[in-house]
């Protein structure tokens, strides 16, 4: 009689796991591309593609010269090529200057990965789009600069559509409002911005203290690539340097809204020392132009010090008195939901400082702005503009003697 239990026990259990089996498989989502490709890190020889799937796969990168392409890229580490879900990321390199180059994305599902068997579904591709690398003898580019569009990010499409002919894109912190999924950050910015312009021009991103909230925060760097794999970096396009800095966030590591898991003072102490050593570089000193891009507006003597002011008071404590000896020619800040520009002054800036306005909401619209910086060997011409295209403000910086 137990004998007989036990064997009924077992043909249930086994009957279940089977159902939960064929359940499971049926019930999976049908394989899609679920971001489009964008484009991050550009230099002259080398550009990272970035997009997303839905189900384990592995994935590549078709590029050339033509919309033919004829070359083919992967990532693997020691030896294993990536098989993943969420996330793919395929680096180009040894590509030539001022080149355009054809690519198109393919992933291939991966239904069943064990050690000596692999079930491969369906190949997806996107369509061919195209990208331009930059040269150090490029002398005339454009770009789009926006800031604390706070998950808001529609006014952006109209924008690009109007600005055609701009290279790239300067994310200036706040683009996201507070992670707290990962979801959050395609939602709100890889989707639409590869929809919008991604595919074909790279953006860069300056993490904002918005961007370091909610668990997701934790995982915003995997979508992103940067020279230096940190928040704070530096890359040059054409004859321009360009600097890229992280304020982290805007109260004390103490306060009760960070629940002990803050430690900017000493993040911001470490960036200080690598940007001392940054501005005495060659590729820094020799660049003909010189671009901060810092989501909080630093200055020698920041208007605000009180709890809600800490983060933009320590910033400019620990990195205006590098940039006001280093010959920056031009800084792009956001932030304060209040545009204006900031003209040197003594004991304030010895540069101008462009400080983009407040996030598309409600009535907000008249407050919200981008910026078009446009540098040829002439000079820097840099336009605080209105979500319809108004100049609000228009700031000029000679060339270098």
């Amino acid at each position: 009689m137990r004998r007989s239990v036990f064997k009924v026990l077992f043909v249930i259990t086994l009957l279940f796991c089977c159902f939960a089996s064929c359940k499971s498989q049926t019930t999976q989502q049908p394989f899609a591309i679920t971001c489009n490709p964008y484009l991050q890190n550009i230099s002259q020889n080398g550009i990272t593609i970035m997009w997303m799937v839905n189900n384990n796969a592995t994935s590549w990168v078709e590029y050339g010269k033509t919309e033919q392409r004829g070359s083919k890229a992967i990532h693997s580490q020691s030896g294993m090529i990536d098989v993943n879900q969420g996330v793919q990321k395929i680096v180009l390199t040894g590509l030539e200057p001022a080149t355009r180059y054809f690519y198109r994305v393919a992933s291939n599902e991966v239904k069943l990965h064990q050690a000596y068997k692999v079930i491969y579904g369906d190949t997806l591709y996107s369509g061919v789009y195209s990208f331009t690398t930059p040269s150090v003898s490029t002398t005339q580019f454009s770009f789009l600069a926006f800031n604390d569009l706070h998950s808001k990010p529609q006014f952006v499409d109209e924008v690009v559509k109007r600005e055609k002919g701009f290279d790239f894109v300067m994310l200036n912190g706040d683009i996201l409002g507070d992670i707290n999924t990962e979801d959050e950050i395609a939602k709100s910015m890889l989707i639409p911005f590869s929809n919008y312009f991604a595919t074909s021009k790279p953006f860069f991103l300056t993490r904002g203290n918005h961007e370091t909230r909610g668990s997701g925060a934790r995982s915003l760097s995997k979508y992103t690539d940067t020279p230096t794999g940190n928040y704070y970096y530096s890359f040059s396009y054409g004859n321009t340097r360009f600097i890229v800095l992280d304020c982290g966030e805007d109260k004390p590591d103490e306060h009760p809204a960070y629940f002990g898991l803050a430690d900017y003072d000493n993040y911001r102490m470490d960036e200080a020392e690598w940007l001392s050593a940054e501005v005495q570089k060659p590729a820094y000193k020799n660049a003909k132009y010189r671009i901060v891009c810092v989501h909080m507006p630093v200055t020698l003597q920041p208007a605000e010090e009180n709890a809600t002011g800490y983060g933009l008071a320590d910033c400019s404590k620990k990195f205006a008195s590098i940039l006001n000896v280093a010959k920056v020619d031009l800084l792009l800040a956001g932030h304060t939901h209040q545009f204006k520009v900031i003209y040197p002054r003594k004991g304030l800036t010895s540069f101008p400082i462009v400080v983009g306005g407040a996030p598309v909401s409600g009535n907000n619209r008249e407050k919200t702005t981008y910026t078009l910086v446009e540098a040829d060997q002439s000079g820097i011409r840099c336009f605080l503009k209105k979500v319809n295209g108004d100049v609000i403000e228009e700031v000029k910086i000679a060339k270098h003697k």
